[in-house]
């Protein structure tokens, strides 16, 4: 496991100070948070294609009508 970057350490130690928290404490939420926005950016991406596909689907309809016509 690599360590973390002495500027981001430092900053972590303020913020662990000033909130009177653990650094596992911590930590657990940063990863916590990293992987809900993960999740959601996941989630997005799946519902984008599901509507392309969606609108795929609707222009191929489109166009059998023109092409009836």
């Amino acid at each position: 496991m690599s360590s973390i970057p002495l500027p981001l350490a430092e900053r972590l130690d303020a913020i662990v100070e000033q909130l009177e928290m653990s650094y596992d404490e911590a930590i657990a939420e940063a990863i916590s948070t990293w992987v809900d926005r993960e999740e959601e950016r996941r989630l997005f991406a799946l519902r984008t294609l599901v509507s392309t596909n969606s609108m795929l689907v609707e222009g191929n309809r489109v166009k059998d009508w023109a092409d009836s016509l």
